[in-house]
């Protein structure tokens, strides 16, 4: 949750992209109790979307959804194929916990890693948008 909390504060919009069946509300209740549910400007289901990661349209309903695009949003994940996804939509990726064969413009071994990733820094004037961290990363 402290990685979350100091991503908002240097103002990235942050957002779920996750294939879930569960209702939205029910999610963000488990994010709530976890202490790190007002940090999410939007939260993509494939329930609601009518599509699954790694489709292209997934991630591009999720910049989109906040008034961005793709060039202002990055994409962390773990698995190979949603990275590809994510890839494909126009994004950068960033892998987390990952897939062994996962292809990501970088690799983390810690999530509190992303704050500090030099290339966040120098991506600072063009990305605004953290996306998507599925819920299975925190």
């Amino acid at each position: 949750p402290e990685t979350l909390k100091a991503l908002k504060k240097k103002g990235f919009v942050l957002g779920i992209i996750s294939d879930t069946a569960t209702p939205i509300q029910v999610k963000l209740s488990w994010f709530d109790r976890g202490g790190f549910g007002d940090v999410f400007d939007t939260f993509i289901s494939s329930k609601e979307i009518g599509t699954r990661k790694p489709d292209s349209l997934i991630y591009q309903e999720a910049y989109r959804k906040v008034g961005l695009r793709q060039e202002e949003s990055v994409f962390v994940g773990h698995k190979a194929s949603e990275l590809s996804g994510a890839r494909k939509a126009g994004m950068a990726t960033i892998a987390f916990n990952y897939d062994k064969n996962a292809r990501a413009d970088i690799f983390i071994q810690n999530f509190s890693d992303l704050l500090n990733l030099k290339i966040l820094n120098s991506w600072a004037e063009r990305v605004r948008v953290m996306f998507m961290i599925g819920y299975a990363l925190m």
